[in-house]
């Protein structure tokens, strides 16, 4: 077979993987929290007064940004509201999501310095002589594709307050993970006392990481950058053929 006809079977097969192979992440994360529930617990029988709570507003926000190794930023998005925001570019895939109960994140990123976050909160009013605990299950998990260099981290929170409770003092638990998978429930309590309480609770899913690589281009890029490399190659020995 001729060296030419060799070259361009090998420039074809090359072209066919480069548009076929998938570009690998240099960082991944992901959380998922839902099942938020709540268990009250009289603290005084005697009084007369049922253990109650009642939700009387409620609110949702997404966030998600991309920069780069400079701090400038390539991409951004909010949201506050129900519902999903994000993007996908060849530095990096965000995406964050928030329901009546539920939020979740997911992050891969490419090159550069990347965070996304949902929340939920909502404000609630307790009976007094009541103990509440509010409970929502977790999922995370955190995959770095270049150990050493730098790590994903994925985080979920469950926290709030409530007035007159140790002096308005904040609860929360949380969950934080580098690498691997992690399964669990959050779990937060508080109790008033002789009186009406307003509180505020919410949950947060956050995946950020950083990578140094390079920006992985588009397969029709790739193909394209090959392509020119291909004919480049070729064109000497057409030259000497025709010679």
């Amino acid at each position: 077979m001729q060296l030419k006809h060799v070259l361009a079977a090998c420039a074809i097969a090359l072209l066919a993987a480069t548009a076929t192979a998938p570009a690998l992440a240099q960082q991944a994360a992901g959380v998922t929290l839902g099942q938020l529930g709540y268990r009250l617990l009289d603290l005084a029988p005697d009084d007369g007064i049922d253990p109650w709570i009642g939700f009387n507003s409620q609110a949702a926000h997404g966030y998600a940004h991309l920069y780069d190794q400079e701090g400038n930023e390539i991409a951004g998005t909010d949201i506050d509201r129900f519902g999903s925001t994000g993007f996908d570019n060849p530095y990096a895939s965000l995406h964050a999501r928030t329901s009546a109960d539920a939020a979740n994140v997911l992050l891969t990123l490419y090159s550069g310095w990347g965070y996304v976050s949902a929340n939920r909160s909502l404000h609630f009013l307790l009976s007094p002589h009541t103990q509440v605990t509010f409970s929502v299950d977790a999922d995370l998990w955190a995959r770095p594709e270049a150990p050493g260099v730098s790590w994903p981290t994925a985080m979920a929170e469950l926290y709030g307050s409530l007035d007159g409770f140790n002096d308005g003092e904040r609860f929360t638990d949380t969950f934080r993970l580098e690498d691997g998978v992690q399964h669990g429930t959050l779990s937060v309590m508080a109790a008033s006392q002789g009186e009406w309480a307003e509180g505020r609770l919410a949950f947060d899913a956050y995946a950020v990481a950083e990578s140094h690589g390079v920006p992985v281009p588009e397969p029709e890029t790739s193909a394209l950058l090959l392509l020119g490399s291909s004919l480049t190659v070729l064109a000497p020995v057409g030259k000497r053929r025709k010679r």
